[in-house]
C-alpha cells in the first residue's frame, strides 16, 4: 500500500533554505507545523516551547557552529532528525556514543539534491573507467555563494572520497596548494565563493589528447529542499544514523510509493 499520510515537520532554521523548504513542503505531502529560528523574534523559541511532541520529524538547516548541539538536543525527543547543515560531520562518532540509534533516527548529508546524488553515481563510474586507462589526470572545482560558511563544500569532500576510492594512482586530495606543486598521487579540488551561486561542481579529466568535463549546476535551491523533505518522509520508517547519499535509492523509492 502506498504511503500517503501527511508528515508533520518541525523546521529548525528559517534562512533561505528554511523558507524554500516551507514553500515546497506541500508538494511532498508534508506540513510545516512549527519553526524555530533564533535570529527571528517571531520564531525564537526552544524545543520545549515548540510543537515537537506533535511533529513526525525534524528538519535542521542552520549553521556549522550550532548544528551539532541542535541535533544532539533534538535527538533526545526521540523524533527523526534530518540535518542539511555541513561542517560538523567530524562529530558524528560523538553522536553515536551519546544516542541509541536502534531506537532513534538521524539522516545527514552534504547535498540533498536529487541530481547531485545521481552525479555521485556518475562520477563513481567515470572515475574508475577513465582512471584505469592511465592516460588522464583528474581535478575538481566547486563554486558556491559568498555567504557559504564552509570551504571546501561537503559535496566536494564526498566527490573527493569517491575519486580516492576509484581513480587509479590518486591517494591524496589537495584543497589548498599553498604554492606547492602537486605530487603524482595527488589531485586538486578548488573552491570558489562569489555572488549568489547556488552550487556548481565539476570533475575534469585531462590528457595530452583531450579533456573530459562532467559538471552539475544547481539552478536553484528547490532541489535541495525537495530531497530533504523526501528524506523526512523516509526517516519516519527507519531507525539508525544514515548518510543521505547511502540511502538515496531507498528514499526515491519511498517517494514514488508516497504519491
Amino acid at each position: 500500500m502506498s504511503d500517503v499520510r501527511k508528515i508533520k515537520i518541525l523546521l529548525i532554521g528559517y534562512g533561505n533554505m528554511g523558507h524554500i523548504i516551507e514553500n515546497e513542503a506541500i508538494s511532498i505531502n508534508c506540513d510545516i507545523i512549527d519553526i524555530i529560528e533564533p535570529k527571528d523574534n517571531k520564531y525564537n523559541k526552544t524545543l520545549d516551547n515548540s510543537k515537537i511532541n506533535e511533529c513526525d520529524a525534524i528538519i535542521e538547516f542552520t549553521h556549522p557552529i550550532y548544528a551539532f548541539n541542535i541535533i544532539d538536543n533534538a535527538l533526545k525527543y526521540n523524533k527523526p532528525v534530518i540535518s542539511g547543515t555541513t561542517g560538523w560531520f567530524h562529530k558524528i562518532e560523538e553522536l553515536k556514543k551519546k544516542h541509541n540509534f536502534t531506537t532513534s533516527t538521524l539522516i545527514y548529508g552534504s547535498n540533498y539534491s536529487i541530481g547531485m546524488n545521481l552525479f555521485y553515481q556518475i562520477i563513481n563510474y567515470s572515475s574508475k573507467l577513465i582512471g584505469d586507462t592511465n592516460l588522464y589526470d583528474i581535478y575538481g572545482i566547486e563554486a558556491h555563494h559568498k555567504k557559504k560558511a564552509d570551504s571546501p563544500s561537503g559535496t566536494a569532500k564526498i566527490l573527493s572520497e569517491i575519486i580516492l576510492n576509484t581513480f587509479q594512482g590518486k591517494e591524496k586530495v589537495r584543497y589548498d596548494l599553498n604554492n606547492q606543486a602537486l605530487e603524482t598521487n595527488e589531485f586538486s579540488f578548488t573552491s570558489i565563493r562569489a555572488g549568489e551561486i547556488s552550487g556548481k561542481h565539476q570533475i575534469g579529466f585531462d590528457s595530452i589528447f583531450d579533456e573530459i568535463e562532467i559538471k552539475h549546476s544547481a539552478k536553484s535551491r528547490r532541489g535541495f529542499a525537495i530531497g530533504a523533505l523526501m528524506a523526512a518522509r523516509y526517516a519516519c520508517k527507519i531507525k539508525g544514523i544514515h548518510n543521505f547519499k547511502d540511502i538515496f535509492s531507498e528514499v526515491m523509492l519511498n517517494a514514488t510509493q508516497s504519491h
